[in-house]
């Protein structure tokens, strides 16, 4: 998990591209029902399951007894914050500040 804190306060955002066979992943789940009088009722559900085969950029994930399909950049590894934390707190800007002091002038 402290590796995905940075010096400057921001979080560090994972390697989607270091993504293999067998790690396990967190993602969320969005369902939407129809209810009363024309509303939308939407919930988000989160669940964890292991990697079983990667495709390009589509990734296959099987958790309890369900395999879903992903993009590469809808799932998180385990130990990653959640994406609402990267909201909160804000993602490490370190590489594009680098060398541009306080004053713009």
């Amino acid at each position: 998990m402290y590796k995905y804190y940075c010096e400057c306060g921001g979080l560090i955002l994972p390697d989607f591209d270091a993504y293999k066979v067998g790690d396990k992943v967190k993602f969320r789940v969005q369902k939407r029902e129809n209810r009363y009088q024309s509303k939308i009722f939407v919930t988000q559900k989160q669940y964890t399951g292991e990697i079983t085969k990667i495709d390009g950029d589509e990734i296959t994930v099987k958790a309890h007894v369900r395999t879903y399909i992903f993009h590469r950049h809808e799932i998180m590894p385990l130990a990653a914050p959640s994406p609402i934390a990267y909201l909160l707190v804000g993602s490490c800007r370190c590489p594009i500040t680098k060398g541009v002091g306080i004053c713009a002038g």
